[in-house]
């Protein structure tokens, strides 16, 4: 028997990435602008998005410790793990560039 081939369309790869994208970085599914690209037989994925962080009071960090670019590097690289894991591509990178912070406020009451 031999394995047949997944076809996708290029839209469906960008909806999939912009809501893993959206996930990593804790923003809402619509947030991401997402760009795929050919990298010598690879995908290059851009992706522009707001990220969720922490008050800056609160030592810039988010829950993990990490600051913005360290966010940003993790994000990237579980982005380009989750989408090659789901659609068995070849993903040779992943650029993340913030647009701008949502900041998550703290109620007290």
């Amino acid at each position: 028997m031999t394995g047949g081939r997944d076809r996708f369309a290029p839209r469906a790869l960008e909806h999939l990435v912009q809501a893993i994208a959206a996930d990593a970085l804790g923003v809402a599914p619509r947030d991401p602008a997402v760009r795929i690209s050919d990298a010598a037989g690879a995908l290059a994925v851009t992706v522009r998005s707001p990220v969720a962080m922490p008050p800056l009071g609160d030592g810039g960090a988010d829950a993990d410790g990490q600051d913005l670019i360290q966010r940003l590097a993790a994000a990237a690289a579980d982005t380009r793990a989750r989408f090659a894991e789901l659609t068995g591509l070849d993903v040779a990178r992943v650029d993340m560039r913030a647009t701008k912070a949502i900041i998550t406020e703290r109620r007290v009451r």
